[in-house]
């Protein structure tokens, strides 16, 4: 069978992917500890929940990660005041002074690399692969419906 397109477009994402992955090792965080910095460090709080769902990570690596963070003392919980039964996640000041200075650093890279590339080029991909998936998922959704009225 040929190569899809697609072949190099996933091969595509995942290596731009791990250009993330390979910059959290070098600062000595696993990938998975990243994402959870990283969130909560541009965002100020998140939940488990709203983590897992923005980084596409299952309910249990999210709770493994953030309670190993929670142990270093790097993450501090509060009760969420929209949902009781649910837990906000905040940086310790040892976490603050050790994930905002990277998420600051990561910020200068971005914005390096998007005007190196182009700014309009770049939101230009952004719409065209934000409509390319809206498409596929279309796609996906209609034929698993086809295959399972046979």
């Amino acid at each position: 069978m040929n190569p899809s397109p697609f072949d190099a477009l996933a091969e595509t994402c995942a290596t731009l992917l791990d250009v993330y992955v390979r910059w959290a090792k070098q600062r000595g965080l696993s990938a998975n500890e990243f994402f959870v910095l990283y969130q909560i460090g541009r965002h100020g709080s998140a939940t488990p929940k709203e983590i897992g769902e923005e980084w596409h990570l299952p309910k249990q690596t999210v709770s493994f990660v953030c309670r190993q963070l929670a142990e270093k003392g790097w993450l501090r919980t509060e009760a969420d005041p929209h949902d009781k039964r649910s837990k906000r996640l905040f940086l310790s000041e040892a976490g603050a002074s050790r994930t905002l200075p990277m998420v600051a650093a990561l910020h200068a890279l971005e914005t390096q690399t998007a005007e190196l590339f182009g700014l309009e080029k770049l939101n230009q991909l952004i719409k065209q692969l934000q409509h390319l998936q809206l498409v596929f998922t279309q796609q996906a959704e209609w034929n698993h419906g086809n295959q399972s009225n046979r």
